[in-house]
């Protein structure tokens, strides 16, 4: 959902469609600066079927400061063993390397950040994997893994000059909420206001209890919106017309991004058993206008396990075949 800066919804603001039944086994957002813009990831539970109207407003949400919580692709990317006692590699996979930027695209602003050749880092003492189905436990275990992120992120983020204060978190009980970005109807979503603001729901806390990796992924999807906030990524959603290819290309990145955040994440000891639970997740997870078709969706899903560096995620220089 988008507002132009007049204020005008376009397109119309549409709520997030019920998630999809069926998942994997155990294992594992109006603008930009003073504008608002929404970043929603209206992304399906896996192994959970919520039928239920979602067009029920909801209370506003409840908002947790910071201060209050206590270079270019390669075709080929090599396997690497993951950390840890237990030596594993990701099956062998070959990668058509992606297009140069178009200095003449007017994505050209996404093209090409100041991320495309870093390579991701390392995160540590995240919090291990498992299903919640306490609210106050999975409140702290949301709030723990954002602030794991952002502390692995902040080295990065001082070295680029950028904004080192992390964004707001905030919970509500229902399925959508207030935000500065307008009121919105998701599992969880992104609003690119101030510094940021990410708010996680009900429908989240539903599946963190049945999906022991399910904080971990949505809580890097929202983080993935934030960098696409910080390093200027957002701003092509707000310039020219509003496609539903630019929204596909914005949530496909923050899915690879989700991925290759994953893969680095020492809590999680990615496997043989973690990798066909995150595929299985990535073949559940709602295929529509705004998030692509099935095979892009696994596309870049998988792609993002086998990122050397945050460019390999670069859908903003990808074929449209790929970005469907």
């Amino acid at each position: 959902m988008e507002y132009r800066p007049d204020g005008r919804a376009s397109p119309a603001p549409r709520h997030a469609a019920p998630p999809e039944p069926a998942g994997p086994g155990p294992g594992t957002r109006v603008g930009f600066a003073a504008l608002a813009l929404t970043l929603v990831a209206a992304m399906v539970v896996v192994g959970y079927s919520l039928a239920r109207d979602l067009t029920e407003a909801g209370p506003a949400a409840s908002v947790t400061t910071p201060a209050q919580r206590t270079p270019a692709p390669q075709p080929t990317v090599v396997p690497t063993a993951n950390a840890g006692p237990q030596v594993w590699t990701l099956p062998e996979r070959t990668w058509e390397p992606l297009p140069a930027p178009d200095p003449d695209s007017p994505l050209y602003t996404a093209q090409v950040t100041a991320l495309d050749e870093l390579e991701p880092p390392v995160l540590e003492g995240c919090p291990a994997p498992e299903t919640v189905a306490v609210e106050g436990e999975w409140r702290e275990a949301v709030e723990a893994q954002w602030d794991c992120l952002h502390d692995s992120w902040a080295p990065v983020f001082e070295e680029l000059e950028w904004p080192a204060e992390s964004a707001a978190v905030g919970f509500f009980p229902g399925d959508g909420a207030d935000s500065d970005c307008g009121y919105l109807v998701a599992p969880a979503f992104y609003c690119a206001s101030g510094v940021g603001q990410v708010f996680f729901g009900r429908q989240h806390l539903e599946m963190a209890g049945i999906w022991d990796l399910s904080i971990n992924e949505m809580v890097n999807h929202e983080y993935g919106h934030h960098l696409q906030y910080l390093a200027g990524v957002t701003s092509v959603r707000m310039v020219g017309e509003q496609t539903d290819d630019i929204v596909r290309r914005s949530e496909l990145q923050a899915i690879c991004w989700a991925s290759v955040m994953t893969m680095r994440n020492t809590a999680v000891g990615f496997n043989e058993q973690a990798h066909a639970s995150w595929t299985a997740r990535l073949e559940t997870m709602r295929a529509d206008d705004a998030h692509g078709t099935r095979e892009s969706i696994l596309y870049w899903g998988l792609r993002g396990l086998y990122a050397e560096t945050m460019g390999d995620c670069n859908t903003w220089v990808a074929p449209p075949e790929t970005v469907a």
